[in-house]
């Protein structure tokens, strides 16, 4: 199928109305408002709505990663400044993968508590919702930081950054690391031996204080531009226990 977008009309519409629709969340579908032609447009690049279809609804580290990869595979066409686009994620995440997300992210039986959670989990609110909270498009963005990673497979790349969920966020939520190919490759190389083994590396206060220093040294050197010998020295003194 074309991938189809919200119109930001009808997004906002949805966003406002996520109380009246709290049923439709927990057990109905938008089925019909989301096929109303007013309702979306569509863009000349394909999904496979089938293989989206086989996302897992498991919070596992195993799930994640399957899910990532067949999200990836699934919307191979996808460009990054398409992919950067809310009214797609919270299209799919009302149509085709409502089922999955629904699975996936439990809606609390409180009401006010549920309506934050479908915010996060159904739309991208905020800076960071396409690429961290949306059911849909968070898989995307992992799987796509690692497809690029250097020195290792993509499935190796995404066991190790799934692993812990606020050693991930230390990572990609720091630009120094996440915008930086040759950072976040060499840290993620060094947290792969660390999984391989002890998984000393995995420790919360660890990768704060290694992502701090990191940070440091990005404010006064140009990290993107240094040599990858010198990239792996400050990675690993970084991440010295």
């Amino acid at each position: 199928m074309k991938a189809r977008f919200f119109k930001e009309k009808y997004l906002k519409e949805l966003e406002l109305n996520i109380e009246n629709n709290l049923e439709k969340y927990r057990s109905g579908n938008f089925d019909f408002e989301a096929n109303i032609p007013d309702h979306y447009f569509e863009v000349a690049f394909e999904i496979d709505d089938e293989k989206l279809k086989t996302l897992l609804p498991s919070n596992k580290n195993e799930a994640e990663v399957k899910n990532c990869m067949i999200i990836f595979e699934a919307m191979k066409n996808l460009t990054h400044f398409h992919a950067r686009d809310a009214r797609l994620w919270v299209y799919l995440t009302h149509t085709i993968l409502l089922a999955y997300a629904r699975s996936r992210w439990v809606i609390p039986a409180d009401n006010e508590v549920a309506v934050k959670y479908i915010k996060d989990h159904f739309f991208c609110i905020a800076n960071r919702g396409v690429e961290r909270n949306n059911a849909a498009s968070r898989l995307w963005w992992m799987a796509a930081l690692c497809k690029r990673a250097q020195g290792l497979s993509m499935e190796d790349a995404l066991t190790t950054l799934v692993y812990k969920s606020d050693v991930r966020a230390s990572i990609i939520e720091r630009p120094t690391t996440s915008q930086c190919l040759n950072v976040f490759s060499a840290i993620l190389r060094k947290l792969h031996e660390s999984y391989q083994t002890d998984k000393k590396l995995f420790e919360r206060e660890l990768i704060r204080e290694a992502m701090k220093k990191l940070n440091l040294a990005g404010g006064v050197k140009l990290l993107g531009v240094l040599p990858e010998q010198q990239i792996n020295s400050l990675v690993a003194d970084s991440l010295k226990i």
